[in-house]
């Protein structure tokens, strides 16, 4: 199985010691194997937690472990992407699509790409920014850059509401024709439940941060 490649390719990258021994590598790998289309982070933190304990030594509760799990599948993620590159394998980091990419056709999808961002990455590289990150500095962190990336959540639940899910296609043509659908058959003129209306109309406006391209 190509798993077994990647993993000799990454092992054998990693024997220099320079880098933590991220326990995470081998199972999002295997993720990585199974969802060649890729997936967003927020499944893959979903996948992680269903499929065994990977995060028994993160915090347990509040933002402090959900910025443990974060930082360890990104540095997982960053160290993966660092051993590959050698391989002509081109990791794609995105929140919202994470996938391998042979040689260098990698694109920047729509979205918040963080992979092309260097000092993001010496960031999750360096694990004393996880040691040493304490629930206040968490608190402040979502102060400014945390609110928009843990918004990722709200997005999988807005996408819910829509009825609709993460994978390729989905942009916001998409997520427009599905929003006007929705509004249409729920509107209370035409005999739709008020709370309905404004759950899709709630749903639209915040997917409408994320995926409205950038001028």
């Amino acid at each position: 199985m190509i798993i077994f490649s990647w993993l000799s390719l990454v092992d054998g990258s990693m024997d220099n010691g320079a880098m933590h021994n991220n326990p995470l590598i081998v199972p999002i790998l295997a993720l990585l194997h199974d969802e060649p289309e890729g997936l967003s982070e927020h499944e893959m933190i979903k996948r992680l937690l269903e499929s065994g304990d990977h995060f028994s030594e993160t915090a347990q509760a509040g933002d402090l472990a959900l910025f443990q799990k974060h930082f360890l599948v990104m540095n997982a993620l960053y160290q993966i992407q660092d051993s590959m590159l050698e391989w002509g394998m081109s990791l794609q980091i995105d929140p919202l699509s994470i996938r391998f990419i042979p040689g260098d056709r990698a694109e920047r999808p729509e979205g918040m790409d963080i992979s092309a961002s260097e000092p993001l990455r010496l960031y999750y590289l360096d694990w004393d920014n996880l040691n040493e990150t304490s629930e206040s500095d968490v608190t402040a962190l979502l102060t400014s850059f945390w609110d928009r990336y843990y918004a990722i959540d709200k997005q999988a639940d807005a996408l819910t509401q829509l009825g609709l899910t993460d994978g390729d296609g989905l942009n916001w043509s998409v997520i427009q024709r599905r929003y006007r659908q929705l509004i249409t058959t729920h509107h209370p003129d035409k005999g739709g439940e008020q709370a309905r209306f404004i759950e899709i109309r709630e749903a639209y406006e915040l997917l409408k941060k994320h995926y409205t391209p950038a001028e």
